[in-house]
C-alpha cells in the first residue's frame, strides 16, 4: 500500500538503468496478473530450510509494485514499490545479506523494518537474472531476528534464485509454445479450408478444360481417318504431333488436378526422366524452331519422383533456356545426367547470356525479373524451387563453360525418397 498524502512526503525508489528493458523482459514471462506457478512453493520452502529462518518470498518487481509470486511463513501478497526492500536490492551488484535491517542505512526506515508493515530484522535476497542480464526480482529470506548466513547458505540461495529463473523460463517457453500450437491449428484449420476451396476449383478446370480438350481430340481422330490426309506424309505426321500432344496434355489436367485434390502433396512413384525429358521437347518443339536451337536430350536415369511436377521443372528449364539465348550465336541446350553417392544429378545446360553470380539467389525467389525487355512473369524458376524442395531434392545454378547457365538438379536416391514420400 502507498501512503502519500498532502502531509506526507512520497517515498521513493531507485530505479535501474535497463528499466525499460528489464520491464519488457518481464512482460515476455507473462507472470504479472497471470495464475501462481505451481514449481515455486517449493522453491522457496527450501530457501527457508537452507538459510535457517522461518519465512521465505518470491518477489517480482513490476513498474509500480512488488508482486510475491510464492510465500513461505505467511500469505502472499502485493505492496507498492515504494514499499518494498526488494526494489531496492534489484539495483544493488551483488547477493544482499543484511544482520539487522535497523542498523543499514538502506533499509532502517523502511515500513517493512519499522513496524508499519512488518518488524523485519535479518534479510537477505538474491536476484532473478534473466540470460540478457536485466534483473526481474529476487529470493528473499527474511526473520524478525538477526540473523547471520554462512557461505554455504548464501551460496546456497543464490542457487535456489537460478532455480526460480528455470521456472520462469520453462513457464515463457510452455506459453510460446501454446501460442505455437495454436497457430498451427489455425493454419491447419486455413489449409483444410483452402484445400476444400482448392478441390472445387479443381472440378471447375476439370469441366472448363477437359471438355473443349475433349473436342479437340475427337476433331484430331477424325482427321486423321481422312483418306487425303493419312496418304500425306507430311499431313500424317503434324496430325500424329497434335494428337499426341492433345493426348499428353489430357493425361497433365488428369495429373494436376489429381496434385490439387492431394492437397499440393508430391505423388511418387518411379519416373523414367529420358521419357519426360523427350516429351518436354516435343512439346516445345515450335519454340525451340522458332529459336533455331539444338536441343540434345542425353540418357537420362529412371528415378523417384512426382512425373508431373518433374515435367514441369524441365519444361520451365527448357523454356528459360531458350527465352534468354544469347542471339549473337546458335542456341545449344543440352540435359545429362550424372550418378553420385547422393542420388542422380541432371545438368540442364545452356549457351545463353548467364546470370550473375550476385542475381543467382534472386532468380529463385517469386515474380523476380532480371531482365524486364524479355517477356515473362518471374514465376519459372521459383516453380522449379518449390518442385526441387518438395522432392527433397537441391539446385544449383552454375555458369556453362564458354558462357551460359547450367542448371543442377540433384534428386536424392530413391529409398531416401521413398522415406520423404512417407513423412509427406
Amino acid at each position: 500500500m502507498s501512503r502519500t498524502s498532502s502531509f506526507i512526503t512520497p517515498r521513493t525508489f531507485p530505479v535501474p538503468d535497463d528499466e525499460q528493458e528489464r520491464l519488457k523482459s518481464l512482460a515476455g514471462y507473462g507472470i504479472v496478473g497471470g495464475p501462481p506457478l505451481p514449481d515455486l512453493p517449493s522453491v522457496v520452502e527450501l530457501a527457508a530450510y537452507v538459510c535457517g529462518v522461518p519465512n521465505a518470498v518470491v518477489n517480482i518487481i513490476s513498474a509500480s509494485q512488488q508482486l510475491q509470486m510464492a510465500a513461505f511463513g505467511f500469505e502472499a501478497s502485493a505492496c507498492a514499490r515504494e514499499d518494498s526492500m526488494c526494489a531496492i536490492s534489484i539495483v544493488e551488484p551483488e547477493t544482499v545479506v543484511v544482520r539487522d535491517a535497523t542498523q543499514d542505512p538502506r533499509f532502517a526506515d523502511n515500513p517493512f523494518v519499522t513496524g508499519e508493515i512488518n518488524k523485519v530484522r535479518f534479510y537477505a535476497s538474491s536476484q532473478l537474472r534473466d540470460s540478457d542480464g536485466h534483473v526481474l526480482g529476487t529470493l528473499c529470506v527474511f526473520d524478525t531476528e538477526p540473523h547471520e548466513l554462512t557461505e554455504g547458505q548464501r551460496e546456497g540461495l543464490d542457487k535456489l534464485a537460478k532455480m526460480v529463473l528455470d521456472v520462469l523460463e520453462l513457464h515463457r517457453h510452455s506459453q510460446l509454445l501454446e501460442q505455437a500450437l495454436d497457430k498451427v491449428h489455425r493454419t491447419s484449420r486455413e489449409l483444410q479450408r483452402s484445400n476444400s476451396s482448392l478441390q472445387h476449383f479443381a472440378g471447375q478446370v476439370s469441366h472448363d478444360l477437359k471438355n473443349p480438350l475433349t473436342g479437340v481430340l475427337g476433331f484430331v481422330a477424325l482427321l486423321a481417318d481422312i483418306p487425303a490426309v493419312a496418304a500425306d506424309p507430311d499431313g500424317k505426321r503434324c496430325v500424329d504431333r497434335a494428337l499426341s500432344s492433345a493426348t499428353r496434355m489430357w493425361r497433365m489436367i488428369e495429373d494436376v488436378l489429381a496434385h490439387a485434390s492431394l492437397g499440393g502433396r508430391p505423388s511418387f512413384a518411379e519416373v523414367n526422366l529420358e521419357s519426360v525429358a523427350r516429351n518436354v521437347v516435343e512439346d516445345v518443339s515450335t519454340a525451340i524452331a522458332a529459336a533455331q536451337a539444338h536441343v540434345e536430350v542425353g540418357p537420362l536415369p529412371r528415378v523417384v519422383g512426382d512425373a508431373t511436377q518433374l515435367r514441369v521443372l524441365i519444361q520451365n528449364m527448357v523454356s528459360n533456356s531458350l527465352k534468354f539465348r544469347d542471339r549473337g550465336r546458335e542456341c545449344r541446350i543440352s540435359l545429362t545426367a550424372e550418378e553420385s553417392p547422393r542420388g542422380w544429378t541432371l545438368s540442364i545446360a545452356d549457351n545463353g547470356i548467364g546470370i550473375p553470380v550476385q542475381d543467382r539467389p534472386k532468380v529463385l525467389e517469386m515474380f523476380t525479373r532480371l531482365s524486364t525487355d524479355i517477356e515473362g512473369s518471374g514465376i519459372g524458376l521459383a516453380t522449379c524451387q518449390r518442385i526441387v524442395e518438395a522432392h527433397g531434392a537441391s539446385l544449383v545454378i552454375d555458369e556453362t563453360p564458354g558462357g551460359g547457365t547450367t542448371m543442377r538438379i540433384t534428386l536424392p536416391k530413391p529409398a531416401d525418397q521413398v522415406a520423404l514420400a512417407l513423412v509427406s
